[in-house]
């Protein structure tokens, strides 16, 4: 029996892109198809919106969930909802990375990835160590070309002052081992956040409450979509709310063990098209 969804929410990086960090050409048709069917489409990620244009090349998406769910954009850009981190929390958490060669991103309301001018130095030595590691060539490239450099005063001045509101502090490291101390200090502000992680090389802060679902259920109200109707895929941690609420839930063959236990079906490797064998197959019935 085919599956009949009315929206489609895609995670990007492990599953709607390849590992070239692009959208196939094979997965555009398949989603073009899906579109045409009267099936709304819906990136959901934990890039910002300007991040998650990029690979997509103009696509037209119904709407985007960023910043795991904190920020919401209907599909002309216009953002419709965001919900951003404590002040004071944002200027504590980045005095204690400070502390150590940790490599981190503040995401803010207006789709920006902030970093402190006086950390690039040893940041861009952090990412320049090894080629192999996951998620090193997307790092590179939003150090070099995404990342707005403001020197430490300034930047927490205008965090404390409202000026910039924090929606998400993304965290990484080439090893993974050097993260468990990042959770430990974390701990301190288990009450005030939410903690995922698109991957075992990074944590992702988030305000309290904050998820892809919650951020899918603006749109399944404004459409009148029931969620037994919504098609979640995904392959990390912080896909974990959009698999348990979606009545179609679909995790990569590349996904841990963990989330493709949460998922009723699975769809093959996110680099052998995986998304659109599996919208090809289960949804427009042609193998």
């Amino acid at each position: 029996m085919l599956l009949t969804p009315r929206l489609a929410a895609f995670d990007m990086d492990g599953t709607l892109l390849n590992e070239q960090s692009q959208m196939a050409d094979a997965t555009k048709e398949a989603c073009r198809q899906l579109q045409e069917r009267g099936c709304k489409l819906v990136l959901s990620t934990g890039r910002t919106y300007g991040s998650a244009l990029i690979p997509v090349d103009s696509f037209p998406f119904d709407g985007y969930v960023c910043s795991n769910g904190a920020a919401i954009y209907e599909a002309d850009g216009t953002m419709v909802h965001r919900v951003f981190l404590p002040k004071t929390m944002v200027v504590d958490v980045v005095h204690v990375l400070r502390q150590e060669a940790i490599y981190y991103e503040l995401h803010d309301t207006t789709g920006s990835r902030l970093m402190v001018k006086e950390d690039r130095d040893r940041l861009e030595a952090l990412i320049e160590e090894d080629n192999t590691v996951e998620g090193i060539s997307m790092r590179r490239f939003a150090f070099y070309k995404l990342s707005r450099i403001v020197p430490l005063v300034e930047l927490l001045d205008q965090v404390e002052s409202g000026a910039i509101e924090v929606v998400k502090l993304f965290i990484w490291h080439n090893n993974p081992e050097r993260l468990d101390w990042v959770r430990e200090q974390l701990s301190l502000w288990a009450e005030q956040a939410t903690f995922t992680t698109s991957g075992k090389h990074n944590i992702e802060i988030m305000p309290l409450g904050v998820s892809k679902w919650e951020g899918l259920r603006y749109f399944i109200q404004k459409w009148g979509i029931a969620p037994e109707q919504v098609m979640a895929f995904g392959d990390a941690d912080n896909d974990k709310e959009a698999l348990m609420g979606a009545g179609y839930s679909v995790a990569m063959e590349n996904a841990p063990a963990e989330i493709k236990r949460l998922a009723r079906y699975t769809a093959p490797h996110h680099n052998e098209d995986g998304v659109a064998r599996f919208i090809q197959e289960h949804v427009l019935g042609r193998k």
